[in-house]
């Protein structure tokens, strides 16, 4: 249990080298996230994966689309119809990266966030041991449907002035063309933000997606990832894990 200006959640760890805050989707930790999970662990990495549903040690909170999108709505650490203002979770996720390169050690830590986590990734740069944030299908704010809400970031101000200036660090953002609920809009709002030259942008055809996936082009890492080798979903998995290695690793071990 990791707790933080009265906010507390489990975090599970595995794995040894240098940390990688891994967050779940809006479904919860599913039987692919932890796959994913162990994909970073062999890569290389502790994986510290949050239960953002969970406020006792009980074992991961079930999977639940339906259920854990009421437990998002209902909750006052996320808000998930945000444009302009992050999430109050995320100061705890900031504080829980600091602790994890204070167990870890190494150049910095890597934060991955999806779906509605995405957008967390981007906001946790304000912690400066964060030096390698990936944001897959970050969507958030979640009411896609409303025009300025499609390149909204889900980001304070101050948020992005903090990834706008640190020009020390790369960005990678990841998506399926034809995600209803993560549009290019939101994109190019966050290649206008960082510049072109710092955002490893990455969007794969909808074809790509995993047929056994959800009902449209989403989880590129997760259930819509086809796990074959040569997969388009397996080198965008693939393009995740060398930017963590490139970042976080010495030469010699990657």
């Amino acid at each position: 249990m990791f707790e933080h200006e009265e906010i507390e959640h489990p975090v599970y760890r595995q794995g040894n080298g240098p940390g990688v805050l891994l967050m779940h989707e809006l479904p919860g930790m599913t039987a692919e996230f932890w796959r994913f999970a162990g994909w970073l662990n062999k890569a290389g990495f502790t994986v510290y994966a949050p239960d953002l549903y969970a406020d006792a040690m009980k074992g991961p909170t079930k999977p639940s689309l339906m259920g854990n999108t009421i437990r998002a709505c209902m909750s006052r650490e996320i808000r998930l119809f945000a444009r302009n203002a992050s999430s109050p979770v995320t100061v705890w996720l900031r504080a829980l990266a600091a602790r994890i390169h204070q167990e870890c050690g190494g150049p910095g830590v890597g934060t991955i966030g999806m779906c509605m986590t995405g957008n967390f990734a981007l906001s946790l740069v304000l912690e400066q041991t964060v030096i390698a944030p990936v944001a897959s299908q970050p969507a958030m704010p979640a009411n896609y449907w409303v025009a300025k809400s499609k390149k909204a970031l889900h980001m304070s101000e101050q948020e992005r002035d903090a990834l706008r200036d640190r020009t020390d660090i790369d960005v990678m953002a990841l998506r399926f063309e034809g995600d209803p609920t993560c549009t290019a809009a939101r994109f190019d709002a966050l290649q206008e933000l960082v510049g072109t030259e710092r955002l490893r942008r990455i969007e794969l055809e909808d074809s790509a997606q995993n047929p056994d996936g959800n009902p449209y082009p989403h989880a590129v890492l997760t259930k819509d990832l086809v796990d074959e080798e040569g997969s388009l979903t397996m080198r965008a998995r693939d393009s995740v894990i060398s930017f963590l290695q490139e970042k976080l690793l010495p030469p010699v071990n990657r």
